[in-house]
């Protein structure tokens, strides 16, 4: 893959998401080895930062290689890069990779009022120095209007040292979510900005679908 990276990407932080590679990948970001990832069924990142230019004008190169020893699987598996590949750019403070988990430990009693939702979210702080931040936590229909939320909450200010991670928890009290079925798939939109003050520095989505499963001896 060649592309330029625009300068006013300086100062970024970019994460190559790879989806699924058939099988012992080596990523190299202009000709400079950036990590491997051997087995061939599970999404795997890189954090290529330090490798790109950032000028406006340099041709920078991502390259894959694919080892695929045969016989390697009981069937036939293919070979290559088969699913989706993302270059995520974020300010040097952001949600960490993967780095929500949404839990409604109460869904079955509370589903017909206010549902408590949990969010651990991990912050990343690539910056140089300590940063103060907080989180805004906003719950609405997938593909609707953030103003139309069943449910918002801003979490306290921490402190988050140069270089480090840091978990956060908030609970939001989601009001009469449709739940999820197989007949109606109802997803919401879990919406996280990281904020600076009164600067948002990063907008993290996450898909959910409020369900809870039951099994007794009449099921």
């Amino acid at each position: 893959k060649h592309f330029v990276v625009p300068e006013k990407y300086e100062g970024k932080d970019f994460t190559l998401n790879f989806d699924g590679v058939y099988m012992n990948a080596e990523v190299y970001v202009n000709g400079q080895k950036v990590g491997e990832h051997n087995y061939g069924y599970t999404a795997f990142a890189f954090d290529i930062t330090d490798a790109l230019v950032c000028d406006g004008q340099t041709e920078n190169i991502i390259a894959v290689k694919v080892s695929n020893p045969i016989p390697t699987s009981r069937w036939y598996s293919g070979s290559g890069i088969y699913r989706s590949v993302d270059l995520n750019i974020v300010n040097p403070v952001h949600v960490d990779l993967y780095g929500t988990k949404v839990e409604t430990p109460n869904l079955e009693t509370e589903k017909d009022g206010a549902v408590t939702t949990n969010i651990k979210t991990t912050v990343a702080n690539d910056s140089d120095r300590e940063q103060n931040v907080t989180l805004t936590h906003t719950i609405f229909k997938k593909g609707g209007e953030p103003s139309a939320n069943i449910g918002t909450v801003t979490t306290e200010t921490k402190a988050i040292a140069a270089g480090e991670t840091a978990a956060i928890d908030a609970t939001v009290n989601a009001q009469n979510p449709e739940l999820w079925s197989t007949t109606n798939p109802a997803l919401y939109t879990v919406r996280t900005e990281v904020k600076i003050g009164e600067e948002v520095v990063d907008t993290y989505d996450t898909e959910y679908g409020f369900r809870y499963f039951k099994f007794d001896e009449n099921s």
